[in-house]
């Protein structure tokens, strides 16, 4: 997880991404708002020990790849207000999730840390967490939940960090 001044970066490494099957699933709490409750995502997966998570991104490899994001509010999930994109680098085995302007938006209201997980799953309802990035291991089949027992944690630049950076992008842009 990175930023560059304004949008969010979570790039996502695996041993050999497969065009097939691959999904993942990035778990974050942004928002000193409660969040959702426990083994509550959009897309249904069996994955415990994510109870106060208020922003989804679900990503799929399998007909040319995609991003659907959410966020939990009071009426529950919905759409995520930013734009995302994804980007897929097959000769690193790498997937980038972009969440365009919400670095900015997290500062400004205070926020300075982001808890997060990111999950490898299948492709039906119920389905669980195959890996976990917290370091709870690899589950053993697809017959029962999985956990998340260990969230990563990013720190988000000060806001003054945030202004250095963005002047920084303006320098940039205008000598070119």
């Amino acid at each position: 997880m990175t930023n560059n001044g304004a949008d969010l970066l979570v790039n996502i490494s695996v041993a050999a991404l497969d065009a097939d099957w691959g999904k993942y699933l990035i778990f974050m709490d942004t928002w000193d708002d409660g969040g959702s409750g426990d083994n509550d995502n959009p897309w249904g997966r069996d994955i415990g020990g994510l109870g106060g998570m208020d922003i989804f991104a679900g990503s799929w490899l399998d007909g040319g790849g995609g991003v659907v994001t959410n966020e939990y509010g009071a009426a529950g999930w919905g759409d995520l207000p930013y734009a995302t994109g994804i980007s897929i680098d097959w000769s690193s085995d790498t997937i980038q999730i972009t969440f365009f302007d919400l670095v900015t938006d997290l500062i400004f209201a205070g926020i300075t840390e982001i808890d997060f997980e990111v999950a490898t799953t299948g492709g039906n309802w119920g389905d669980p967490a195959i890996d976990l990035l917290g370091g709870e291991g690899t589950q053993g089949g697809w017959a029962a939940g999985s956990t998340s027992t260990d969230l990563m944690h990013y720190e988000l630049p000060a806001p003054g960090a945030l202004a250095l950076l963005a002047m920084a992008g303006l320098t940039r842009r205008r000598r070119h």
